[in-house]
């Protein structure tokens, strides 16, 4: 069903019109923020990018070549994707956390003409400098070789005049960080990102006045495009954190006076556990947006004494530009396990197996369709017809919409545990382990068994010098979930493997799985 909310539409064309007009609107008004002492005003950074578009230019990056950005959250990298997209190149986030043969891999999936990294991360691709794959490498805080310092990469007149780019060319290509197989490169133009600021303004309010941080990388369509390209598009200022400490983080807060943060719950989790709060002075923070998974009512609690925040409950893809859904902050408690609503003019369906639509309440998978949906992905037509037809993407999760239109997420398509014919979604378990004092990450996957096929089974990360017992959390889920769902084991772990995009590695717990201990299921 389409959401109902309606939203002033933004004066900009393409998205390298933002840091320009916004120079022209508030030039000494600074933009970013980036400790432990630097920024940039709009006017500098405006000036900045039209100079990295320039030598762009100059050095023989043509109109839609790819243009691939591998740093951590520094200036540098808002420089080279708002310059890379002002010469009319395609800009390539890719994760500095992959390895060698991923980061190659991306790299020549979408054969880039141009790499901006750092000395530490040359190495990463070297290989490719030898096989003359890439002709430009510009590096943020080195010299090596051929590769050409930043610095020198904006000594030169800046261009006068943005690239003259239609809002449906594609400005951004993002790579998913799929759990299993290769990443695909989602195909985001200028109208999606843009709509994807709408949507952030009209949802999570954001104004002029906000400071945001963003500790959560670039690379990530969240920091990308709900956070960095949203903010700047309002003329609010950001802060860039490079790598995440929470004590850095709470300091920062102070510091800058942040009214917009977003993190995972766990982040928030830690925060309200700490016992130096009385140091951080976080009463500037308004809007606490959050996705990855719902956040526990304690924790949602414990924010509200310490900031008075509106927290919302947000659920994004790459595929539609980052948000898809957000719950307003006056249901974070009474419906916590939900996502919310679909973003202004979204349609959200939930269908069977044939492709029909389900009634309000039954689960099934998520289908989306809006201007924030991408094209596809790059180089993989057959991908892109399998992911997104008549202009609905298959999200690919288990989810069921309430009577009120409310959008519950239930588990990855793939992830589903059918237990003797009886459906068990993951993340409602998930969140029920969550709700235990104690616990910091839960994972829930199925193994197999004998008798019922398969059963469900849990992975518990204990917080910090908490003494958790197995039985106790299982007497606490049977409290709250049919029996059925109720893991059949729970095995606590140091840390849950995740891919470089963070996300939980189910099949590598059940191949661990295998190798321990097994109980009787009854």
């Amino acid at each position: 069903m389409p959401s109902e909310q309606s939203i002033a539409p933004l004066d900009f064309p393409t998205i390298a019109e933002i840091p320009y007009r916004q120079a022209r609107a508030a030039g000494g008004k600074t933009a970013l923020h980036f400790p432990p002492e630097g920024g940039l005003s709009y006017a500098e950074l405006d000036e900045q990018v039209r100079r990295f578009a320039a030598f762009l230019r100059v050095r023989g990056i043509r109109p839609g070549d790819r243009v691939a950005i591998l740093l951590q959250n520094v200036p540098e990298f808002v420089v080279a994707y708002f310059g890379a997209i002002a010469a009319g190149t395609v800009a390539v986030p890719v994760n500095y956390r992959l390895s060698p043969p991923e980061v190659g891999y991306i790299l020549s999936d979408c054969a880039v003409s141009a790499v901006v990294t750092t000395g530490e991360q040359f190495g990463k691709v070297s290989s490719l400098v030898e096989a003359g794959s890439v002709s430009l490498w510009v590096l943020a805080d080195a010299e090596a070789g051929k590769a050409v310092p930043f610095r020198e990469a904006l000594d030169r007149e800046a261009i006068l005049s943005l690239h003259p780019s239609s809002p449906d060319d594609v400005a951004v290509l993002l790579y998913t960080s799929g759990t299993t197989g290769f990443p695909k490169g989602a195909m985001i133009s200028h109208r999606n990102t843009l709509f994807n600021v709408e949507s952030c303004r009209a949802t999570l309010g954001y104004r002029e006045e906000d400071v945001g941080l963003i500790t959560v990388p670039l690379f990530h369509v969240t920091g990308l495009h709900s956070q960095l390209v949203a903010l700047l598009a309002c003329g609010a200022s950001v802060v860039l954190q490079s790598e995440y400490n929470t004590k850095e983080m709470l300091s920062l807060i102070s510091r800058y006076r942040v009214t917009a943060l977003f993190f995972v719950p766990a982040i928030y989790k830690l925060i309200t556990l700490r016992d130096d709060l009385a140091e951080h002075d976080l009463s500037s923070v308004r809007i606490a947006a959050y996705g990855g998974a719902p956040m526990d009512p304690e924790t949602i609690r414990g924010i509200r004494r310490i900031c008075r925040a509106e927290l919302h409950n947000c659920y994004g893809l790459t595929e539609c530009s980052s948000l898809a859904t957000v719950l307003p902050a006056s249901r974070a408690l009474s419906h916590a396990d939900s996502v919310g609503m679909p973003v202004p003019r979204t349609e959200a369906e939930v269908r069977g197996p044939s492709g029909e639509v389900l009634p309000p309440g039954e689960a099934g998978e998520l289908y989306l369709r809006g201007p924030h949906i991408v094209r596809g992905y790059f180089g993989a037509p057959e991908k892109s017809r399998e992911a997104i037809r008549d202009g609905w993407l298959r999200t690919g999760d288990i989810a069921r919409i309430d009577a009120e239109g409310l959008v519950y997420i239930l588990d990855r398509a793939k992830d589903m545990i059918n237990r003797g014919g009886e459906k068990v979604y993951g993340l409602e378990v998930e969140n029920v382990l969550y709700a235990f004092p104690g616990v910091a990450e839960a994972a829930v996957f199925g193994v197999p068994h004998p008798v019922f096929g398969e059963v469900p089974v849990a992975g518990v990360v204990p917080m910090e010098g908490a003494v958790l017992d197995p039985e106790s959390i299982r007497a606490h889920c049977r409290k709250r979930l049919a029996d059925y769902k109720v893991p059949a084991e729970i095995r606590f772990v140091e840390r849950l493997p995740r891919n470089p995009g963070g996300k939980v590695l189910k099949h590598e717990l059940k191949r661990q799985w295998a190798s321990g201990p097994q109980e009787e299921v009854r």
